[in-house]
């Protein structure tokens, strides 16, 4: 019985911290992508500023 309880909450951390990993993998893309929409913003404005002062 003691076994068995040790073995569950061995795997109970186990899963625990593959989901916390998991967390923090998606935070960090989100994260990235949303510096990626502000560099591609930055980007389209430039564009049109340059397109304006070539006119």
């Amino acid at each position: 019985m003691l076994t068995f309880l040790a073995i569950a909450i061995i795997y109970y951390l186990i899963q625990k911290d593959k989901i916390r990993k998991a967390e923090k993998r998606e935070f960090f893309k989100e994260k990235q992508e949303k510096k990626l929409q502000q560099l591609l913003e930055k980007a389209r404005e430039e564009d049109a500023k340059k397109a304006e002062e070539s006119k």
